[in-house]
């Protein structure tokens, strides 16, 4: 996203934005919520297509188990390595607030994130450390859509958009008046406020996790039919959430994955399989195919189909993620 800003007003500052403030404690436990929904979604799903529904319970409190270890983990490391702060420069003026990143710590965290995520092959690791580098500078700019609440009791001005929090500006005592009238001044100047959509999207982008899911259980259910791995799909399916919710260019991973297991699927289909009842004859798997096994074929490729439709939505614009539709409310679109 765009972090450039020029104008002929700027109001700089450098600040310790609370790591223990109500705001971030909201948004980290949103996350670790959100957290156990993926993670239970994905199992969910793994365990209906396997048939094996009976221990799905006991995996959901394990896991609860596991996210609040990570939640409590994540305030210690607040605590413990940040010191419950965070070292940030602003930068007000009339195109919009940069919020940079100067806390050591965070910068080398996130480096080291991704060198790790790379070495190791852990995905989700190198795209946490991509996502943190990648918000070291980020910019609110008046021509986005979104409102600004202000509590001058804290010095804070907290920028939101159409369904979560954009950024937190922490302002000084001796300076909040000052941002925060030029904020006012802007935002009135720019209707940006007046930009924000009527609706949440938020209905959309779960709607839009639940027909992945929907549309990926076939798939799941075909791979467990024919035993093959369930790398392939976990791959299409977590790719997809993330096509939904993170960046659009991830849909070339749920359409690249898509075309392989088509590939493996075809060729388990065409494998000679010895006959039981004709000794020395032999037959295909396609040629001995019934309405049920053709059912299961036709709506894994209903799914399909629903999900290469979508990931071409998302590449060619048509349908927005969430982070991406965030940046253009943030004035980066």
């Amino acid at each position: 996203m765009s972090t450039k800003m020029s104008s002929r007003e700027k109001i700089v500052w450098e600040t310790d934005l609370r790591l223990f403030s109500p705001e971030m404690f909201k948004g980290w436990s949103l996350a670790m919520v959100a957290t156990w929904v993926v993670m239970m979604l994905i199992l969910g799903i793994v365990f209906l297509a396997q048939g094996e529904t009976d221990a799905l319970a006991d995996m959901a409190l394990v896991f609860l188990a596991v996210v609040a270890g990570l939640w409590v983990l994540g305030f210690l490391v607040m605590a413990v390595l940040f010191r419950g702060k965070f070292r940030v420069r602003y930068t007000a003026s009339e195109t919009g607030i940069l919020m940079e990143t100067l806390d050591t710590v965070a910068k080398k965290s996130n480096r080291l994130a991704i060198v790790l995520g790379a070495l190791s092959g852990k995905p989700g690791l190198l795209g946490a450390g991509l996502i943190g580098r990648s918000r070291e500078a980020e910019a609110v700019e008046w021509d986005g859509a979104f409102r600004a609440v202000q509590r001058p009791e804290r010095h804070l001005i907290v920028f939101k958009g159409p369904w979560r929090s954009l950024m937190l500006v922490q302002c000084l005592e001796d300076n909040y008046a000052r941002v925060a009238a030029l904020v006012e001044r802007e935002m009135g100047r720019h209707d940006t406020a007046k930009r924000i959509p009527g609706k949440s999207p938020l209905p959309a982008y779960l709607g839009r996790t639940a027909l992945v899911a929907l549309a990926s259980f076939p798939i799941f259910a075909l791979h467990e039919e024919y035993d093959l791995d369930v790398f392939l799909p976990l791959l299409m399916f977590c790719f997809a959430l993330a096509t939904v919710w993170l960046i659009p260019l991830f849909g070339w991973v749920v359409m690249g994955s898509l075309g392989l297991i088509a590939f493996t699927l075809a060729g388990r289909l065409m494998e000679a399989v010895p006959s039981y009842f004709r000794p020395g004859e032999s037959f295909t798997r396609f040629a001995v195919m019934g309405s049920e096994d053709w059912l299961l074929l036709g709506l894994a490729g209903l799914g399909a189909a629903w999900l290469i439709r979508l990931s071409v939505g998302a590449l060619r614009g048509r349908i927005q993620s969430a982070l991406t539709a965030d940046w253009g409310n943030m004035g980066a679109g």
